[in-house]
């Protein structure tokens, strides 16, 4: 199982705390973005990271690779036992990438208004999150799910004034203090790569 993945990227990040998570060992292949290998684009039409193979086969897009690491690897679940869990989590994951992507790769890359236009972006996002997030427990029950996963890189990329325990979203800080706390999130968000 290769990886082909860039460090930096938040849907990169998502496969790798899964597999960490999983304990599945893999290789990884490092994509510069602005020098992309011709492989890449055999591997995934859109030219884009991450991408697993398999064997054969190539999988691409962060939340299909985390799907298919649940159906192959179920020994530590990160999907609900409970199929409206399980539902819950899947819809939660993808809110969170229509929620926060745009935004988050305009803060990173945006020129300044379009990074104070993505700040006031991300305030809405977490605090509609906030209102859908459980009083108890992480975001799709007690146990880390894809959905906590799929919303970890975000927060870990977010600037300190806009991550939830500074904006005052007691449920999402809570969240945060419990997901950004684990070895794998902690490791596979670092800024740069541990040694």
């Amino acid at each position: 199982m290769v990886l082909w993945q860039t460090w930096a990227c938040p849907y990169c990040m998502r496969v790798r705390i899964a597999l960490a998570e999983k304990g599945i060992p893999y290789d990884e292949r490092d994509v510069d973005l602005a020098h992309k290998p011709p492989e890449l684009a055999r591997l995934n039409p859109a030219n884009a990271v991450p991408v697993l193979v398999v064997g054969d086969a190539a999988i691409p897009e962060s939340l299909v690779i985390l799907q298919y690491l649940e159906d192959r690897f179920p020994e530590q679940p990160l999907l609900p036992k409970d199929p409206l869990g399980r539902a819950r989590s899947r819809l939660l994951s993808d809110r969170i990438t229509a929620l926060l992507a745009l935004h988050s790769f305009k803060l990173a890359r945006g020129r300044d208004e379009e990074r104070r236009a993505a700040a006031e972006g991300v305030r809405a996002a977490l605090a509609t999150l906030e209102r859908e997030a459980p009083a108890e427990g992480l975001l799709a029950g007690p146990d880390l799910s894809l959905a906590d996963i799929a919303l970890a890189p975000f927060v870990a990329r977010l600037p300190p004034e806009l991550r939830p325990s500074s904006l005052l979203l007691p449920r999402l800080a809570r969240w945060e203090a419990a997901v950004m706390a684990r070895p794998s999130v902690i490791t596979q968000t670092a800024p740069t790569r541990p040694a």
